[in-house]
């Protein structure tokens, strides 16, 4: 008969470490952010609490869903390092990546969709009047931007939609869709609008927030 694993055993700690390892390293990057500190090293260290969660999905994830959830994982990482360099169209590259995140996240979740529920159109509909109201107030003041704008605003939508019809416990993934969605939306409003008082801190908290949320929301859907 085999042996139960016993909560303070090493083989049942990488469970509570990579969590713990998440949030730490996520917490450090925010308050170092905060301070001002500066340095291609932060890059790094802005990715790091993503790579993380993305040891979390090979472990406890599984399948089609495990490998699109790693590849949506990769190309925010990619993005977190793009936004916080220094380059010429720095923005539009950054903004590349996380579109591509979107759209995987997007496939992920209509895959195991249902539309043809109450439960999704009640959380469809905010969904969609949130995004054309942000989209009034954006694309105007986004000037040569907006097409790229509107491209990934429709990304995020189609991802949010997605998992607002996912089968299953999916409260947990819904909220961290929208949540991604409130991220987006500071920094949209940082930068077309006008500036948020504390906004780095606003969009990271939401967006490291978002990203586990999501992670573990898949994970509850497959469970």
């Amino acid at each position: 008969m085999p042996s139960k694993v016993l909560p303070n055993t090493p083989a049942a700690q990488p469970q509570h470490f990579l969590p713990a390892a998440f949030i730490g390293t996520a917490a450090l990057f925010i308050l170092l952010e905060g301070l001002g500190i500066q340095g291609l090293w932060m890059a790094s260290l802005k990715a790091l609490p993503i790579a993380i969660l993305g040891a979390i999905a090979l472990r406890q994830l599984r399948g089609p869903t495990r490998a699109l959830t790693l590849a949506a994982l990769a190309f925010s990482a990619l993005g977190d390092v793009l936004l916080e360099m220094d380059f010429p169209n720095q923005f539009i590259a950054g903004l590349g990546a996380f579109l591509l995140a979107q759209l995987i996240y997007a496939g992920n979740f209509l895959r195991s969709a249902d539309f043809r529920n109450r439960r999704s159109l009640l959380r469809a509909v905010p969904v969609l009047v949130a995004a054309f109201l942000l989209a009034r107030l954006i694309l105007p003041a986004s000037a040569d931007l907006a097409p790229a704008v509107l491209l990934y605003l429709l990304a995020i939508v189609v991802m949010a939609l997605g998992a607002a019809a996912h089968r299953g416990d999916s409260a947990l993934l819904f909220g961290g869709a929208v949540t991604f969605m409130v991220s987006d939306t500071l920094i949209a409003l940082n930068r077309f609008i006008a500036p948020i008082p504390l906004a780095d801190t606003a969009i990271m908290l939401t967006y490291y927030s978002a990203q586990f949320f999501i992670l573990y929301g898949i994970r509850r859907t497959q469970a």
